[in-house]
């Protein structure tokens, strides 16, 4: 993918305000009274005028680049170097007549009419430069967008619940199972009761599971587990 020439506007304006000089009669008196001054001005502007007619053009060969995705089928990328290709046009014309008005800066009486022209068509062709480089911009971007960035991954779920710490308490030798056993640590689904899957990793219970479920439903409860001593 080519890249579009760019032109700075900024340094273009610093550029024209350094050729046009400072407008108004003032200026006006002083470019009269100075032919020379007035054909220096004259050639600086036709430079200006060549300089962004050559923009212009590798601007509209940027656009006409583009259109190579477009596979034949007229569209708006085509429409956008058209575009280009037009305003590249404009300013070589009028780098022309920044060129045409110099000579006639350096051979006539009157200077200075030649030095406003060549400004006035330096002017133009700058005008023109920016718009064929908005054009190619244009149809750059159409016919290589920039991909979206991919959304991040999300974690995979896999259904697995924490694994709960069962600790012992320490409590006297007479003390019943339900203080020696964390009931609310071992009540994974925290239903109120325990199964033998939720004790399996607690011997003091899983091993007499059958003889502290008194009501041999599977489960075993606060009450249960506090008389299996």
């Amino acid at each position: 993918m080519k890249s579009t020439h760019h032109s700075s506007p900024t340094l273009l304006a610093i550029a024209l305000v350094a050729v046009l000089g400072v407008s108004g009669p003032a200026a006006a008196q002083r470019t009269q009274g100075e032919p020379a001054k007035s054909k220096v001005q004259a050639e600086a502007a036709a430079e200006v005028a060549s300089d962004q007619a050559e923009a212009a053009r590798a601007s509209a060969e940027t656009a006409r680049q583009a259109t190579s995705v477009s596979g034949g089928v007229y569209t708006t990328i085509n429409q956008q170097a058209d575009a280009a290709n037009k305003a590249a046009n404009q300013a070589v014309n009028a780098a022309h007549d920044a060129r045409s008005a110099q000579s006639a800066a350096q051979s006539s009486a009157n200077p200075k009419q030649g030095a406003a022209e060549a400004r006035e068509a330096a002017s133009a062709a700058t005008s023109a430069s920016l718009q064929a480089q908005a054009s190619a911009d244009s149809a750059v971007q159409q016919a290589y967008p920039q991909p979206a960035p991919a959304p991040a991954p999300a974690p995979a779920y896999t259904g697995a619940q924490p694994k709960q710490e069962v600790h012992a308490t320490s409590s006297p030798p007479n003390s019943t199972l339900a203080n020696k056993v964390n009931f609310e640590a071992l009540d994974a689904n925290r239903d109120g009761s325990l199964s033998k899957t939720e004790v399996s990793s607690e011997t003091t219970i899983s091993t007499d599971f059958n003889k502290i479920d008194a009501n041999h439903d599977g489960r075993i409860t606060k009450a249960e587990l506090a008389g299996g001593k």
